[in-house]
């Protein structure tokens, strides 16, 4: 198994907000029994962290690792990212009303520094890009 990386620590804003939101939905880290599992067979109400946000069944860690991205089970069963996105890209994400495509990165990068939290049915596809050059993951994402 590779090893986790060891990523550079958030800001404090950014890990009180991310602390904020989990505080909001009664969530709980998972355990090292969980770790690893498809989002699908863990138990509600759980978080974790992933670098494969937008697959099916996408596997969550109990251990944050470099420009991975933090997703919930919420307590109802559904999914949600936690990411960012530039003040254009999150206009689009909040106000489409056709299906648009975003750039979601698991950490602020440049003018990506707007945290948002994006319904996994929201999500209509994706296209993963190397952690090297940085460009996030693109959604295709449908209206709200």
């Amino acid at each position: 198994m590779a090893e986790v990386t060891i990523p550079e620590p958030l800001s404090d804003d950014v890990q009180k907000a991310f602390e904020a939101i989990r505080k909001e939905h009664a969530l709980r880290e998972l355990n090292e029994v969980e770790s690893g599992d498809g989002i699908d067979n863990l138990p509600n109400g759980v978080f974790g962290f992933t670098y494969s946000p937008a697959q099916e069944n996408f596997p969550l860690f109990n251990r944050r690792d470099l420009r991975s991205y933090e997703g919930h089970k919420l307590s109802d069963g559904s999914a949600i990212l936690l990411g960012f996105l530039t003040a254009d890209e999150k206009k689009s994400f909040d106000t489409t009303s056709g299906n648009e495509t975003i750039h979601l990165f698991a950490e602020p990068e440049g003018e990506a520094n707007l945290l948002v939290r994006v319904p996994m049915t929201r999500v209509l596809g994706s296209v993963e890009h190397s952690q090297r050059g940085n460009k996030g993951v693109e959604l295709s994402i449908s209206p709200s």
